[in-house]
C-alpha cells in the first residue's frame, strides 16, 4: 500500500505542476521589454485603454488568478503615461507658478554667541531644505546628478541672457518656464527695439562654481497623486561685461570697457513622479527650467 500511494502521490504532484506551468503561461505574458528599456506610449488614450488592451491579449485557454492585471510594471515605473489620474495632473500642471521659499543671502553673525543669532537659525533651515530636496530628488529621479543639474543651470543662464541681449527668444524657450518665457518677452518689449545690449562674460563660471544654496519641494495644486515640484535656488557668479545703447548709438547705461562682478541667484524647477524607494524617469518631457530671478 505504501507504494501504491507514493505512486499517486507522484502523479498528483506531476498533474499539479502541470495545470500550474499552463496557468503560469498566461502570467508571464507581460508588456514587452524591461523595467529600463520600456518604451511608453505618449498617448493618453491608449494609457485609459490599457486594461482592455491586456485582457485582450491574454491566451484564450489561460484560467485562473492573473497577477499582472494588479501590477503592471509600466503604471510603476510610467505612471505619468499608464495611470489615467496621474496623467491627467501632469498634463494639466507643468508647473507650480511661484517660488516656494525666497532665498535670503547669509549675513555676517552680529550676536556675540552665535547660538542666539538669528542668522543661524536661518542657515540651519536653507541646510535642512538642501538635505531633503537632495533626498527626494535622488530617490525620485531616475539618473539625478549634481553634476548634471549644475550643468544645465549653467547653460541655461548663458541662453537666457543671450536671449535678454540680443531680443531673440529662442535661446531661452528651452531653459525657461511659459510664465518666465512671458516675462523675459515683457522685458525685451519695455526696452524698445531700437535699443541694443552688448554682453558678454568675461570669466565664465565652472559648473561646480555654481551652488545649490536652497531647495525646496511641493506638491501640486491639487494635492492628489504624486506629482511633486521640486525648486532649486542656485547662486551664479560671474564676470561680465554690459552696456546699453540708443537707436543712435549712445551709450544710456553700463559699460563696455568696465568688467563687472556678478552674482545672481536664479530658481529653477522641475516636476517629478515622488517615489518612496524606486526612482522615475518621469513625467515625460519634464527638465529643469527657469522659475524666476531673485533680487536680493
Amino acid at each position: 500500500m505504501s507504494q501504491l500511494h507514493t505512486a499517486l502521490g507522484v502523479v498528483g504532484i506531476g498533474l499539479t505542476l502541470r495545470n500550474a506551468f499552463q496557468q503560469a503561461g498566461g502570467w508571464y505574458s507581460r508588456p514587452l521589454g524591461s523595467l529600463i528599456t520600456a518604451q511608453p506610449s505618449t498617448s493618453f488614450a491608449a494609457a485609459c485603454a490599457l486594461s482592455q488592451t491586456r485582457s485582450l491579449a491574454r491566451p484564450a485557454n489561460t484560467v485562473g488568478f492573473d497577477p499582472w492585471s494588479f501590477f503592471d510594471y509600466r503604471k510603476f515605473i510610467y505612471p505619468d503615461v499608464y495611470d489615467p489620474n496621474e496623467a491627467l495632473l501632469c498634463n494639466r500642471y507643468k508647473t507650480h507658478g511661484s517660488v516656494v521659499e525666497q532665498y535670503v543671502p547669509p549675513k555676517p553673525f552680529s550676536h556675540w554667541n552665535p547660538l542666539l543669532d538669528p542668522e543661524l537659525d536661518r542657515r540651519t533651515k536653507y541646510f535642512n531644505f538642501r538635505l531633503y530636496t537632495s533626498f527626494v530628488c535622488y530617490r525620485s529621479l531616475w539618473g539625478f546628478s549634481k553634476s548634471d543639474l549644475q550643468t544645465r543651470i549653467l547653460t541655461a543662464y548663458k541662453s537666457v541672457n543671450m536671449a535678454l541681449a540680443s531680443g531673440d527668444m529662442r535661446y531661452a524657450e528651452p531653459y525657461v518656464t511659459e510664465s518666465m518665457l512671458l516675462r523675459l518677452t515683457g522685458e525685451v518689449s519695455r526696452r524698445g527695439r531700437a535699443a541694443r545690449v552688448e554682453w558678454r562674460i568675461v570669466s565664465e563660471p565652472q559648473p561646480q562654481d555654481i551652488q545649490l544654496v536652497s531647495g525646496a519641494v511641493v506638491q501640486n495644486p491639487l494635492k492628489q497623486g504624486r506629482l511633486h515640484f521640486v525648486q532649486w535656488t542656485a547662486r551664479v557668479p560671474s564676470r561680465q561685461v554690459v552696456a546699453v545703447y540708443d537707436a543712435r548709438g549712445n551709450l544710456i547705461a553700463g559699460d563696455p570697457n568696465k568688467e563687472l562682478d556678478v552674482v545672481d541667484y536664479w530658481v529653477f524647477e522641475r516636476p517629478i513622479i515622488k517615489a518612496l524607494m524606486v526612482p522615475r524617469p518621469g513625467p515625460q518631457g519634464a527638465d529643469w527650467r527657469l522659475l524666476d530671478r531673485l533680487q536680493t
